[in-house]
Order: C-alpha cells, then structure tokens, then sequence
C-alpha cells in the first residue's frame, strides 16, 4: 500500500481591493446577472460567466423548473451557450457567483465539474475558476482539475488492445 497526499493551490482574497480590475469586472458583470436567474423555488440564485478567448463574454443562470431534475445549473447553461455559439474558442475563466452569503464561496456541484472537466480536456488548456458568493472571500483556482482530481474523461471510454 502506498499512502499519497493530494494538494491543490489556489487563491484566496478576502476583498475585492486586491484583486484586478479585470477580474473585478468579470465579477462584477456575474453578479449583475443575477437578476436572469429563475429560482422561484429554491430562490438560491446562482449566476455563470464564461470568458472566451475572442474576449466576448457568455452569460448563463441557473434554471429551476417544479419538475427539479428538469432544471439546469448556471454553469452548464453559460458552458453550454458558449460552446454551441463558439465552437472553436477556449474558455478562459468561468465566474461563478450567488447571492446569499457564506464565508466560503460556493462552488460548482458534481455535475458542473465534470461538464467543465470535459471541456478542458477538449480544448486542451486550463479553465481559471472564479467563485464569490455575496460578500465572501474569493476563490481562484487554475483548473478545474484542484476542483474534480480524478476527473472521469473520454480516454476510459477507448477500447485497449
């Protein structure tokens, strides 16, 4: 048996002061949308930001449906949106942010993690994570890797031998 410690790295900023005015906008335009969220059952708003590398921004919101599994996450609807619409630009960054308040910001589910993971390995390059909720810290991190280690990938699917 061998016995191995997994590390990730990121950062941490407990206000907006230290952070670029780049990366400020994107959070700022995040929280902006908000108010396109449909929630009116949970009312847990959750709004996504997704960066291209042509610079355009892609926008999504969380959408509930009374039917729950019927509803789609903020983050695969901006994920979504920005690959069918871009096909061949990478996404940079995805800000992700909600309303309410909590110390650590929240982050995406299962779901949303492997649907990022997906496009990383698609695009072959780092997608930065941005997440802020209400006045929380916020969290960076490089990839979506330090968020879903051990990522399942289309790799596993191809037959050996």
């Amino acid at each position: 048996m061998n016995k191995k410690l997994l590390n990730i790295e990121f950062l941490e900023y407990d206000s907006t002061n230290d952070i670029d005015n780049d990366l400020l906008d994107l959070i700022n335009q995040a929280e902006d949308n908000l108010e396109n969220a449909y929630a009116p059952y949970s009312n847990f708003k959750v709004s996504a930001l997704c960066e291209m590398e042509n610079g355009v921004f892609v926008l999504g919101t969380n959408q509930e449906n009374a039917a729950y599994p019927s509803g789609l996450c903020a983050e695969r609807v901006a994920v979504f949106a920005a690959k069918s619409k871009f096909p061949n630009q990478k996404i940079k960054n995805i800000v992700i942010t909600t309303e309410q308040f909590s110390e650590i910001p929240c982050s995406p589910c299962g779901s949303c993690r492997q649907v990022i993971a997906e496009y990383e390995q698609q695009q072959q390059s780092p997608i930065q994570i941005i997440l802020k909720s209400g006045e929380s810290t916020i969290l960076v991190f490089k990839s979506i890797a330090d968020l879903l280690p051990f990522s399942f990938g289309g790799d596993m699917l191809k037959k050996k031998g």
